[in-house]
């Protein structure tokens, strides 16, 4: 790909990247993902790292105990904040939209979901919203880091 963009005219340095590494703030609200990759050791961490603080509450996550899935709007990132048996799990997913960096950081907003899901063991279905969210605005810039 380089060198396809080397031989239009444009250096290394012109070239578009895809951002690894997001931080975000909010009211009460602040996180980091650091994007890893098995296959770019030395370039990118090795691992995928999401931080989240909300209010007092500090949690972190690697690889496994985060999901991303594709979609229209950007990637959603999801965690599980905890989980009762039989009662409830509580969830928080992020929206990153695909982003093309220049030669500096990118600057957008988005929003942290905090979703609680019900799971009662019971045979009634449950009335009114099933599953409450709550949405906080987020500030957040996108960049590249090397590792």
């Amino acid at each position: 790909m380089t060198a396809v963009l080397l031989g239009a005219g444009l250096s290394a340095a012109d070239a578009a990247q895809q951002p690894n590494y997001y931080e975000c703030v909010g009211r009460g609200a602040s996180l980091s993902l650091s994007v890893g990759s098995k296959s770019e050791v030395g370039i990118l961490p090795a691992t995928t790292v999401l931080n989240l603080e909300l209010g007092k509450k500090s949690y972190s996550y690697q690889d496994t105990d985060i999901s991303v899935e594709s979609t229209l709007i950007g990637d959603l990132w999801e965690v599980t904040l905890g989980f009762i048996p039989d009662v409830s799990v509580d969830h928080a997913s992020l929206v990153i939209p695909q982003i093309n960096l220049g030669n500096a950081p990118y600057r957008f907003a988005s929003k942290l979901i905090l979703t609680h899901v019900q799971t009662p063991f019971t045979t009634e279905p449950p009335v009114g919203v099933v599953n409450a969210s709550k949405y906080i605005d987020l500030n957040c810039t996108a960049s590249v880091l090397f590792y």
